[in-house]
């Protein structure tokens, strides 16, 4: 199995899929692209003279997080956007409106922010919390024109900050990580849309997660032990839905930035590139499977020579890829790829 790029787009970030339909972030300005070609502008995104000067260098623009981090359509025709420390609102109309400030850190990491099937959209807090004496917290709304309202907190020391919410269409129920030393990681679950929470497990690295990927039978998971976790081999992980056992199926080069589906079952997997010890190389590495068991690598992109602290080198998965027949990331920091919107289809039997 090979992956082949089809598609690529500098100075961009893809942010959702649906199908052959998706939403990508050039600058402060938000396009619809249909089967990779654009199809309309959606809205300019407010900012500052200061903020829109700056992020029109990626440099600055990925160091400051700057930009658009995520787009969540709303199902109405609307669109929740998420800014640096800021949430906005934009209308079918084009018009937009800030509705909300992100409450602690700059956003939600790349897949905790959620919406569920009621309409009700949650995101979950995080920030650096380097000595863990600030609380982390989940927030819900059922309108985002009213903003969010909180609704779950973790007190201060239980967790860093809150890596994933996700909605799981085989269960109907909400999937929450967290990390990131070993006692902050664990996966939570909700049965009542986000009232109560399950731990489910935790306690080492193995249950440390940036995102899941769902199946029938399993949850799938690459770790994220960082280069804050010394020689920890990171791994892809299968969580059994019956017995809550998980295992290790695959040893990979880093720790993962990234997950998904495609629309046929097939699943995949990426890891970034961080400094840390524990990395076998300075590339990040896609890898796939078609049944969860066996996988397979299909494409590296090696890190640029830019800072850690400006951005580490990931390929950023964005929601909505099991609606496509298409792999989509955002490479990020990557060698001739400082912000790159790139998309492929897999060669089976290659």
């Amino acid at each position: 199995m090979k992956f082949f790029i089809t598609h690529h787009l500098r100075c961009a970030r893809i942010l959702f899929v649906e199908e052959n339909r998706t939403i990508v972030a050039q600058g402060h300005r938000l396009f619809f692209y249909e089967n990779g070609k654009r199809e309309r502008l959606i809205a300019s995104l407010p900012g500052s003279f200061t903020e829109k000067i700056l992020s029109f260098f990626t440099f600055f623009r990925l160091g400051l997080r700057m930009g658009i981090h995520a787009a969540q359509p709303l199902g109405d025709g609307r669109i929740l956007v998420v800014l640096k420390r800021r949430f906005v609102l934009v209308e079918k109309d084009g018009s937009t409106r800030v509705v909300d400030q992100v409450h602690r850190g700059n956003k939600p990491a790349s897949r905790a922010i959620c919406r569920v099937p009621d309409g009700s959209i949650f995101y979950g807090e995080y920030l650096l919390n380097i000595d863990r004496k600030i609380p982390v917290a989940l927030y819900c709304s059922e309108n985002p024109a009213y903003g969010f309202k909180k609704i779950f907190e973790f007190k201060a020391g239980e967790v860093r900050h809150i890596h994933f919410i996700q909605w799981d269409p085989f269960e109907a129920c909400l999937w929450m990580g967290t990390g990131d030393a070993n006692s902050e990681c664990s996966l939570f679950k909700s049965v009542d849309v986000g009232k109560s929470w399950i731990r489910i497990g935790g306690g080492s690295q193995d249950w440390r997660a940036v995102s899941v990927i769902f199946t029938a039978e399993s949850l799938f998971w690459g770790t994220d032990a960082g280069s804050d976790a010394g020689l920890t081999p990171n791994h892809i992980i299968r969580f059994d839905r019956v017995s809550s056992a998980i295992s290790v199926v695959q040893l990979i080069q880093g720790p993962c930035h990234g997950s998904g589906s495609l629309r046929d079952g097939t699943l995949f997997i990426s890891t970034g590139v961080e400094g840390g010890d524990n990395e076998v190389d300075v590339s990040a590495h896609l890898w796939a499977s078609r049944d969860g068991e066996d996988w397979c690598e299909v494409y590296a992109h090696t890190k640029k020579r830019w800072p850690y602290i400006v951005q580490f080198g990931v390929m950023r998965v964005p929601p909505g890829t099991e609606t496509s027949d298409v792999i989509h990331y955002t490479g990020l920091a990557l060698r001739r790829s400082a912000e790159t919107w790139y998309s492929g289809k897999l060669e089976y039997g290659a």
